[in-house]
């Protein structure tokens, strides 16, 4: 009898999984240098997040790479994350300059597939049009 306890018991803790495993990574350790490239696909412009950089690097073939911290200032922008979740990262921006001084809220979120990258900037309240990313095999500047 204590065999079959013994063994109903092992069977049971065999079978049972730990969701927590795998399933409690955040936006930037999920994402984690992906590349993603802006559609429509007319103009070169793409955007990954560096977690062990703390940084967000992006390419526009206008302006060459451009890497800003996620959560820190470069002189002229201060970031700061508001909230971060498994498909979803709000940062607050703050661009300090003598000529445009703004302040907004940009939400990058990630479709359930992980395929599709939806990207919203809420500037003083008002939402702008939504940019979409696709995950691309491009490198960015790394």
């Amino acid at each position: 009898m204590k065999k079959l306890l013994l063994l109903s018991a092992l069977f049971v803790f065999a079978c049972s999984s730990d969701d927590s495993i795998g399933g409690d990574q955040l936006f930037l350790e999920k994402y984690d240098s992906v590349v993603w490239e802006r559609l429509p696909l007319d103009e070169d412009f793409r955007i990954a997040f560096i977690n062990s950089s703390n940084s967000v690097t992006q390419y526009s073939s206008q302006y060459g790479c451009l890497n800003t911290p996620i959560e820190g200032t470069d002189g002229i922008t201060t970031t700061a994350i508001q909230q971060e979740t498994e498909n979803s990262l709000s940062l607050l921006v703050q661009i300090e300059s003598d000529f445009f001084p703004e302040s907004y809220i940009t939400v990058f979120t990630v479709t359930s597939d992980g395929s599709t990258y939806i990207i919203t900037q809420t500037y003083d309240g008002v939402d702008s049009e939504d940019e979409v990313y696709t995950r691309t095999e491009y490198d960015v500047c790394f």
